[in-house]
């Protein structure tokens, strides 16, 4: 399995012209939750707009805003697009809230949580912490991301190919829905250590990832879930988890093996508090990069 991977790497790198020897891919993504719309952090993603013009975002949206009660779906779509400069694309994240499983027409189901919370309720953040791989099967799955990725059609958006599991939830039901959904693009695969700035060892969370992502390191490089659809590492998790010194010393031994790939990003719920760690982080990766003569290529291009 392992030289499998490396040769399906090898094969990624040599066949996109792209991508060669002394470059280093980043992908800047943000998980929008589907929970609130604050301007304090949208208006700090406005201001990471403008101070890295040149950058381009990965946004995975939650359609789950759309169908929140006593929403303008209009009034949504323009507060998400405020953040968005034309290089962006826009994917899908998917938490099982209770307003989005009923809406696509799914049996609600509050358990398991990954963060211990009693998910037995009826406000519209209910299911959030709901594990998708161990809640749902793959028939519910597959018939969950088809009706997400309709919502955000219906909204404006082009039907999404990227996705990511909230709370890195991603199994092989899972992977099979999205293989029958036409994704061609996951980031739900992370190492559970690099959460463990703030849960604990021994939390649901971190339990469940080490038996859905086994051997993951901060190291690991993108390969072929299937035919069709690329895993690419969550290896430098979010800025919630990660702060600028730590974000440095997960990007230097990437550097160091250059070619290779570097998965990081925010919460758009979020950014006010934690975005900064990535604006200070950001001109210390392009100087090191420069000093190693290693060229930065900021994803999606």
């Amino acid at each position: 399995m392992m030289m499998q991977r490396v040769l399906l790497w090898l094969g990624l790198w040599l066949t996109c012209p792209a991508m060669a020897a002394e470059q280093m891919q980043l992908w800047i993504t943000v998980d929008w939750e589907g929970l609130s719309l604050d301007e304090d952090n949208l208006q700090a993603m406005q201001r990471f707009r403008q101070q890295f013009p040149q950058i381009p975002l990965l946004h995975l949206v939650n359609p789950a805003y759309f169908i929140q009660p006593g929403i303008h779906r209009a009034q949504v779509g323009s507060q998400i697009r405020s953040t968005f400069l034309p290089q962006d694309k826009v994917g899908l994240h998917l938490h099982p809230m209770r307003t989005l499983v009923e809406y696509c027409g799914l049996a609600y189901q509050a358990t398991p949580s990954v963060s211990g919370r009693d998910e037995h309720c009826r406000q519209a953040s209910c299911g959030h912490s709901v594990s998708l791989e161990l809640a749902y099967s793959e028939t519910e799955l597959t018939r969950l991301v088809h009706c997400s990725s309709d919502l955000m059609v219906q909204n404006g958006f082009n039907r999404p190919r990227h996705f990511r599991a909230g709370a890195w939830q991603l199994g092989p039901k899972l992977q099979a829905a999205l293989v029958a959904n036409g994704f061609s693009w996951d980031s739900s695969r992370i190492d559970a250590r690099l959460l463990t700035t703030r849960w604990h060892a021994d939390s649901p969370l971190i339990k469940t990832l080490q038996q859905l992502h086994p051997g993951s390191t901060p190291l690991e490089q993108p390969y072929a879930l299937s035919y069709q659809l690329m895993e690419y590492p969550d290896n430098a998790a979010l800025a919630d988890y990660t702060n600028t010194q730590q974000l440095l010393r997960l990007f230097e031994p990437l550097l160091n093996q250059a070619p290779s790939v570097m998965v990081l990003g925010f919460h758009q719920e979020s950014a006010a508090d934690y975005l900064l760690h990535l604006e200070r982080a950001i001109p210390h990766m392009q100087r090191l990069a420069k000093q190693k003569n290693v060229t930065l290529l900021w994803m999606p291009e």
